[in-house]
């Protein structure tokens, strides 16, 4: 399980860390869009394995499982108070019509239900094709998903959101879809994940 001490931005482990501030080297160097990023697993050993199996193998009640999880974490984690809209990061259309499935969008509407939050699925689009991002390293991530989102204003224009994922692992996704949003007003971004890669 993911827990403290943690990056105060990203949400990354950092055990053993002793600083007044955690923050993780990433975080520092990148500085993302997003204002706080939190999981209740580390994407390891079986948790991984559960996670592919919801996502690929459409293991329904796995995917509630993790919402359920990721419900307490947002609980826990976020001031929820401020929290207008849940959405999901968005799955560029050709691809989720290719695969047939969104596991984000899955994740997003269940927790939306669980923690009585309006969803909406269509105020962030990816309206351009981006490479598999389990296949790049580093600055790739960052220059594959590069202003490869929009927002929509009205749904979003001085609201805090939050955003919702399978895993987080380089956050560059998570930074570029909070850029977009932040370029169309919203206040806060708030990312929430099933689970986030160790460090």
């Amino acid at each position: 399980r993911s827990g403290p001490p943690v990056c105060v931005r990203c949400g990354i482990d950092l055990r053993g860390a002793c600083d007044a501030v955690m923050e993780c080297g990433s975080c520092r160097s990148l500085r993302p869009s997003f204002d706080m990023a939190r999981a209740p697993w580390l994407y390891t050993g079986v948790v991984q394995q559960a996670i592919r199996q919801f996502k690929y193998h459409r293991r329904w009640r796995i995917g509630r499982g993790l919402a359920n999880d990721m419900a307490g974490t947002a609980r826990a984690s976020f001031p929820l108070h401020e929290v207008a809209v849940v959405l999901p990061v968005p799955l560029h259309w050709l691809k989720r019509r290719i695969n047939g499935f969104d596991a984000a969008k899955h994740l997003a509407e269940t927790l939306a239900h669980s923690l009585e939050k309006p969803y909406l699925p269509t105020a962030l689009r990816r309206h351009r094709w981006t490479a598999t991002q389990t296949r790049l390293q580093g600055q790739a991530r960052l220059r594959n998903v590069h202003e490869a989102f929009t927002a929509r204003e009205r749904f979003v224009h001085h609201r805090t959101v939050l955003l919702i994922d399978d895993v987080l692992t380089s956050g560059a996704t998570a930074h570029a879809c909070a850029a977009a949003l932040k370029r169309a007003g919203a206040r806060r971004v708030f990312v929430l994940t099933a689970a986030h890669t160790p460090l």
